[in-house]
């Protein structure tokens, strides 16, 4: 860890940078502001409020003055007697116009309260009501399927937020769990992936994978990955369970509690940036280090490439997904290292007890997430290791025989 702290900015760079943005505070924010800034750019937009309300008052005062000019009309109108009849209908609707603006002129005072209070950030665009409807025509659509299927085993689906997003899981009648999604900024996004996952499931092929450490899983279409599996009999089970239970399993409505919401959007709004690193600190201390650990390259056939962090005594530290190239996965690895010296690290817990570090990418790129393990002590551990062979570890290319 010391390694690793060192590549942060130094105390007295940070005070430099403070006394940076005290200074800025002074002059128009530009860029991505801080949160301080933030809320000094609102406070120097409130002002401006005040002469907004002048001009919406000054067409009421012309108005009111020219109201006077068309009087002469008014006294015309007895001459033509049906004309001087239609007039006073016409007359409501000229009481009516100043009534009509002073709403208008209220509006906007409404349409700010709500945006506001903006109930459930996370939910984007979306309302209760939306997602409400979004599971009841997934959830009759299930049904439907169910009713139509011959086998007698139904499984589920089942909605989790993760601290990466929302998640469904396909959970045989058993209990166990045959497929966790990749992570969906909206519940709804969510639901509609499900829907997108059943129809790959009935028409695309599945590929049985083995990397060089003997461990096994299905990959969809290059899209969807199985768990890893000890043996290639055990993934080939979950495969057929997989196509047998996909579009025979009901829907559970799901809505995440308070807990899930708060680690949510604390992993969502964390704090640390790829400007809180100081870059050519980092380019030193990995030219300077002791090389240990690697970062391997594996090509598993002509369409597949992949890397995994191993620490010094052979442990998986992190594996990635495939790759369609060698330069592919390499940017992967550069990426894996820019969000790991960022350490936007968070410990995970899956429905089923398992533990698993989720590492932030930078932007909106997916997270990177570990494998699993039995406590919340190990996954730590891992993590600071992590953080440890990012800067030692090598990079190399290997080739596995396809088999």
């Amino acid at each position: 860890m010391a390694l690793f702290d060192k590549l942060k900015k130094s105390k007295k760079d940070t005070e430099k940078e403070s006394e940076a943005v005290k200074s800025e505070k002074k002059q128009p924010a530009s860029g991505a502001p801080s949160i301080k800034n933030v809320k000094m750019s609102t406070a120097q937009a409130a002002p401006a409020k005040a002469p907004a309300k002048a001009p919406a008052k000054a067409p009421a005062k012309a108005h009111a003055k020219a109201a006077p000019k068309a009087a002469p009309a008014a006294k015309a109108a007895p001459k033509a007697a049906p004309a001087a009849k239609a007039a006073p209908k016409a007359a409501p609707a000229v009481k009516a116009a100043p009534k009509a603006s002073a709403v208008k002129a209220a509006a906007p005072k409404n349409t700010v309260a709500p945006a506001a209070a903006a109930p459930r950030p996370f939910f984007m665009q979306t309302t209760e009501e939306d997602i409400r409807v979004a599971f009841d025509q997934a959830i009759a659509e299930a049904e439907a399927e169910i009713l139509r299927s011959t086998s007698k085993a139904v499984g589920k689906y089942e909605f989790e937020l993760e601290v990466d997003g929302f998640h469904f899981y396909l959970i045989a009648n058993n209990g166990q769990m045959l497929f966790d999604s990749p992570s969906f900024t909206t519940l709804i996004g969510a639901i509609n992936g499900l829907k997108t996952f059943k129809k790959t499931v009935a028409t695309g092929t599945f590929e049985v994978k083995k990397d060089k450490y003997d461990r096994y899983r299905f990959i969809l279409e290059r899209k969807y990955y199985g768990e890893n599996y000890t043996s290639k009999e055990q993934c080939l089970k979950c495969v057929e369970s997989v196509k047998k239970f996909a579009s025979n399993a009901k829907i559970l409505r799901y809505n995440p509690d308070k807990e899930a919401i708060a680690a949510y959007e604390a992993a969502k709004n964390c704090k640390r940036t790829p400007e809180d690193i100081d870059w050519k600190a980092v380019e030193r201390a990995e030219a300077q280090a002791p090389k240990m650990g690697k970062f391997e390259i594996c090509r598993e056939d002509d369409k597949h490439y992949c890397f995994y962090l191993l620490a010094n005594n052979g442990q998986i530290l992190y594996s990635s997904r495939y790759y369609a190239s060698e330069k592919a996965c390499r940017d992967g690895i550069n990426s894996f290292k820019r969000a790991a010296y960022v350490g936007n690290f968070f410990v995970d817990r899956d429905k089923f007890g398992n533990y698993r570090y989720v590492l932030k990418n930078i932007g909106s790129a997916a997270a990177f997430i570990g494998e699993s393990y039995d406590n919340k002590p190990q996954c730590e551990k891992i993590i600071d290791s992590v953080k440890n062979f990012i800067v030692t570890a090598t990079v190399e290319l290997e080739t596995v025989e396809e088999k």
